[in-house]
């Protein structure tokens, strides 16, 4: 029997669940985050470390949220062959009540991965407008002609465009 599944999937779920396993942790259960399984092994620098660090650091680096709506979807896909009765036909009501958890939590990796990626962009261009001698135009510019990594792009920027020098702050005697 040949059946078209109701969800395509660009990877395996055995080779999402090896290469998230690389960079993430699984997590326990949570109350407040339920939609999210998977949170980084590395603890993100804080503001305060240097833009290379925080680079290196994978700090800028894309969350695992569309990874797990690909898992969301293997799991869809399980409960519609699931759904399959013995006639052959699907039963979509059965289906439906069965995917709807899926579906919320597929909604919200989405939602999470949207503005993951908005708030990193954004810190991104203000780090490297604050840091190198460029202004939000040029950093616009560069970003679009670049092809490489960020620490790439870091160092490249870095040879091209200069740092500020930044002057150590006084502080106040007492």
């Amino acid at each position: 029997m040949n059946i078209q599944l109701p969800y395509t999937t660009k990877f395996s779920r055995a080779k999402i669940e090896r290469d998230l396993s690389k960079i993430y942790f699984k997590k326990p259960y949570d109350r407040f985050m339920w939609w999210r399984a998977y949170t980084p092994k590395n603890k993100a620098l804080g503001s305060k470390a240097p833009l290379i660090d925080r680079l290196i650091n994978g700090d800028y680096e894309m969350g695992p949220f569309l990874m797990e709506v690909e898992l969301v979807y293997h799991t869809m896909n399980d409960k519609f062959k699931a759904a399959i009765t013995s006639a052959g036909e699907v039963d979509y009501g059965k289906f439906h009540s069965e995917t709807s958890i899926d579906r919320a939590r597929k909604k919200r990796l989405i939602e999470d991965h949207e503005k993951d990626e908005a708030r990193k962009l954004s810190d991104l261009k203000k780090e490297f407008t604050n840091v190198f001698k460029m202004d939000s135009d040029q950093y616009e510019v560069e970003v679009n002609k670049t092809r490489g990594t960020l620490v790439e792009f870091y160092y490249e920027m870095e040879s091209k465009y200069g740092k500020y020098i930044k002057i150590p702050r006084r502080t106040k005697r007492k």
